[in-house]
C-alpha cells in the first residue's frame, strides 16, 4: 500500500501524486456499455495469458453488463474521461454464496462483483481506489459489511482483499471451473 511512497530529505514523497488525485469514480450510464465491454475484453485477454481462465468469452457477458447498467450497479474509475477500471456493487446475495458460513452475520451486506482494471494502468492503486469507493458507498448507504469472491489462483486479488482487511470466510466451486472461488468479507 505504501510502495508508491518514498522518503526524501526526511519527507514522505508520493511517486504518483496526480494519478489518483485526478481519478474519479462515477456511476456508469447505459452509454458506457461499449467502453465497459472493451475494458472487460482487454482484462480477460490479460488474465487468460496469465493462466487465469475464470473470466472468458462467456462470463462476464454483455447480458450481465447490460442488466447491471440498467440497475445502476456499475461504477467506473475514470481519469480525464478515460475508463481505467470498474466495479459492480450489488445488494443481492449471489446463489453461490448460500452455503457459505460467513464469520460476520451482516444484516445488510454489499456484494462486490466484476472488479477490473485495464492492464495498462494496473499497479497504480486503481483497484484499491475502487475498494475504498465500495467501502464509502456501503457506509453512506447503511450497509454493514462487504463481501467479495475471488478466483483461488488470483494472488493479486487475494493480496488486495488482505490489504483491505477482508477475512476469508469460505469457498465454493463453480460448475465450469476446476479451482474454487474464495469468499472474503469485511465488517463496516
Amino acid at each position: 500500500e505504501l510502495e508508491h511512497l518514498i522518503v526524501y530529505k526526511n519527507k514522505l514523497i508520493n511517486l504518483f501524486p496526480t494519478r489518483l488525485n485526478q481519478m474519479e469514480v462515477i456511476q456508469a450510464k447505459e452509454t458506457d456499455l461499449i467502453e465497459i465491454l472493451y475494458l472487460l475484453r482487454v482484462c480477460i485477454l490479460n488474465m487468460n495469458q496469465q493462466g487465469l481462465k475464470h473470466w472468458n468469452s462467456v462470463y462476464p457477458g454483455p447480458h450481465d453488463i447490460k442488466a447491471d447498467l440498467t440497475e445502476n450497479k456499475i461504477f467506473l474509475a475514470k481519469e480525464k474521461g478515460v475508463c481505467k477500471g470498474m466495479i459492480t456493487l450489488d445488494n443481492e446475495e449471489p446463489e453461490e454464496y448460500k452455503g457459505i458460513q460467513w464469520k460476520h452475520q451482516s444484516k445488510k451486506p454489499l456484494y462486490i462483483h466484476r472488479l477490473a482494471v485495464h492492464p495498462r494502468w494496473q499497479g497504480q492503486g486503481i483497484a484499491q481506489l475502487l475498494i475504498d469507493f465500495a467501502e464509502d458507498y456501503a457506509k453512506k448507504n447503511s450497509f454493514d459489511g462487504l463481501r467479495i469472491d475471488i478466483y483461488s489462483s488470483s494472488v493479486h486479488a487475494r493480496h488486495l482483499c488482505e490489504r483491505h482487511m477482508f477475512v476469508e470466510s469460505g469457498e465454493f466451486f463453480s460448475s465450469f471451473q476446476k479451482e474454487p472461488f474464495i469468499c472474503f468479507e469485511k465488517t463496516i
